[in-house]
């Protein structure tokens, strides 16, 4: 079977170029997992212990109030936006969410609710979104039946939510897996390190992926999965994507090693 390098141009251009998008990807993953889910902070088991099983210390109120842990405006958690401040550290921000932590941390009591409606429902404020007819209508905050599950502490990635990562994940790493898989397998690679790559990028997507439901549902040890799966999988799916690279700009025409 020949190898990548003795096919035509345009074959090794286009698989070059694939490389090098999957190698973009890659960095640009990891830039998003420091970001968007270790809030800026170095990623690792700790943090997808709470992203999935959730934080025994800490409700999702807090979370989403919190302008050290979520400072970007563009940040999908960042709510103190909402406050009616323009910073994190404006007047009218820190009473607002001092309102609404002190009411959490009193137990969120029913009869203190109506007290905190204004801020919940008002114009301007969460009512922006969280009423009927607003984007998040579905987390309504116009009752306290509504509002009090957000004030318990520990809770676990939502599982609709979950549900749709999982399907549109694992898709695409299945598909990601297979492209890099058929071409690494016309590079010079030794078979046997072939075949460890791709049973490796099967393998960790399958493990992270089933690692985020374990985890949701026990906790440890099972986030660990998530982590060595996920590590699995773009180490190997890096390392095809590099020897496909290498192989289509700067390989030796030949055959490829038998299988």
């Amino acid at each position: 079977m020949p190898r990548l390098s003795s096919l035509p141009p345009s074959v090794r251009l286009a698989a070059a170029c694939f490389a090098a998008l999957v190698l973009g990807f890659a960095l640009l993953a990891q830039v998003n997992l420091w970001h968007q889910v270790s809030g800026g902070e170095p990623p690792g088991p700790d943090k997808v212990l709470t992203r999935y099983h959730g934080d025994p210390d800490r409700t999702r109120l807090d979370d989403v109030l919190d302008g050290e842990a979520h400072p970007s405006f563009d940040d999908p958690k960042n709510m103190w936006q909402y406050l009616g401040g323009e910073r994190w550290d404006d007047e009218t921000t820190q009473a607002n969410r001092k309102r609404i932590t002190d009411w959490v941390r009193a137990g969120a009591p029913e009869d203190g609710f109506a007290a905190l409606k204004p801020i919940l429902t008002g114009m301007g404020l969460c009512g922006d979104c969280h009423v009927a007819g607003g984007i998040k209508e579905d987390l309504s905050f116009e009752t306290y039946a509504a509002v009090q599950p957000l004030t318990k502490p520990g809770g676990k990635y939502p599982l609709s939510t979950l549900l749709i990562s999982a399907h549109n994940h694992l898709f695409g790493f299945a598909v990601l897996a297979l492209l890099l898989s058929v071409g690494v397998c016309f590079t010079g690679l030794h078979n046997r390190l072939r075949m460890l790559l791709i049973l490796g990028a099967s393998g960790g997507a399958a493990l992270d992926i089933a690692g985020w439901f374990l985890t949701r549902t026990w906790g440890s040890p099972f986030h660990l999965m998530v982590v060595s799966g996920g590590g699995l999988f773009g180490l190997c799916t890096t390392a095809m994507a590099l020897a496909v690279l290498h192989e289509a700009i700067l390989g030796r025409a030949g055959k490829v090693d038998a299988p």
